[in-house]
């Protein structure tokens, strides 16, 4: 009787089908930092999540259970004014779970700092929380598009930034890996608000592939050369220091595509990437050949 309800309780938790969405999880303990004077004004439109008020995950897990499985925080695009939550979210966490990996897509909060925080934390909580989702604690990466590939170089290149708070925060917020979807790789300090606001198109950019040093973790990168709102040379200078620095990566620039493609289902070459990283997964070791389903 006993094996049986053991049975039935993992046949709930982790469902019969190949994915599904668990459950959204808080990534903070109540309210998250700084946002308890603010109102609730939070709502989706088209797929697309605007005003976020409290950052939480969603959590989709793999049907078959291996304590081995790698994982990957999701941080979708949408340039900090909202959340291309389907297209860059839940659907490349559906993409991860058919080939084996844990997937958790990040709601983040739509600041620069906040969500560099948020994300962090995150990284953080699941590392922590490995043994309930059945995951590889140092097997735990990132991946992120436009916006939200800003988000998770942040995090490969600040993690020793994040302040500890309480024993999630005790646990590493460095991702083991990333995967980067026509990430935006140029950006103003997050603590320069102030200045960005004062100097308006005059503010000073830095870009991300001078924080690259060998400890950055290994990278697939994918984008478009015909990306007129990321200009490509932003990925590439990216590659270029992270192979300078002898970190494990691989960039694949598509002629076209645009900006914005997702998986990119239905746009010709552009939808052959999801292949070619699962593939550089295997190569790199992240993924094993008996964790695909």
């Amino acid at each position: 009787m006993r094996q049986t309800a053991i049975l039935i309780g993992m046949i709930v938790l982790f469902g019969a089908g190949t994915s599904f969405a668990q459950r959204s999880i808080n990534i903070w303990p109540g309210l998250a930092p700084g946002t308890g004077n603010e109102k609730n004004k939070e709502k989706i439109v088209n797929e697309r999540i605007y005003d976020v008020y409290q950052p939480d995950l969603e959590v989709f897990l793999p049907k078959r259970i291996d304590a081995n499985r790698p994982a990957v925080i999701i941080c979708p695009g949408g340039g900090y004014n909202h959340l291309a939550i389907e297209l860059e979210g839940t659907s490349v966490a559906k993409w991860l779970n058919e080939n084996g990996v844990a997937a958790f897509v990040l709601k983040y909060r739509l600041k620069p700092e906040q969500a560099f925080e948020d994300a962090k934390r995150a990284l953080s909580l699941i590392r922590s929380q490995s043994k309930k989702y059945g995951i590889n604690s140092n097997m735990l990466g990132i991946a992120g598009f436009s916006a939200g590939g800003q988000v998770a170089a942040e995090v490969a290149t600040h993690y020793k930034d994040a302040p500890a708070r309480d024993l999630v925060d005790g646990a590493s917020c460095k991702p083991d890996f990333m995967i980067l979807g026509y990430p935006a790789l140029d950006w103003l300090h997050p603590d320069a608000d102030e200045e960005y606001a004062r100097l308006g198109s005059k503010a000073s950019f830095i870009p991300y592939y001078n924080l690259v040093d060998k400890d950055t973790p290994p990278t697939f990168i994918v984008h478009a050369a015909d990306d007129r709102t990321v200009p490509v040379i932003q990925s590439i200078q990216f590659f270029t220091a992270l192979e300078k620095a002898g970190v494990p990566c691989e960039l694949h620039v598509f002629e076209k595509g645009g900006h914005g493609f997702g998986l990119g289902s239905g746009r010709s070459a552009v939808d052959k990437w999801p292949g070619l990283c699962i593939d550089w997964m295997r190569t790199e070791g992240i993924l094993k050949a008996e964790q695909l389903l």
